[in-house]
């Protein structure tokens, strides 16, 4: 199982946010360690997979809110 420290500096590393002494000990770490490589993989995927993620509400929601506005704005 992958130590906590070594899960927090995968997910920098896959963010560009660990430093850059770290990230070279993490890349060599990589090259030899096919679980921690296959960790790093499924974050690259699983962040590719959210940054294409919806960041809107959806139709029906709006309406649902706007319905719900119009409600309130009859019973005044």
């Amino acid at each position: 199982m992958i130590k906590t420290s070594t899960q927090n500096e995968l997910i920098q590393y896959v963010y560009d946010e660990l430093a850059e002494n770290a990230c070279k000990h993490l890349e060599a770490a990589l090259l030899q360690d096919m679980e921690l490589a296959d960790n790093c993989s499924e974050l690259l995927l699983i962040q590719n997979l959210l940054s294409g993620a919806t960041k809107s509400p959806g139709d029906r929601a709006i309406d649902n809110i706007l319905q719900y506005s119009r409600s309130l704005s009859f019973q005044s």
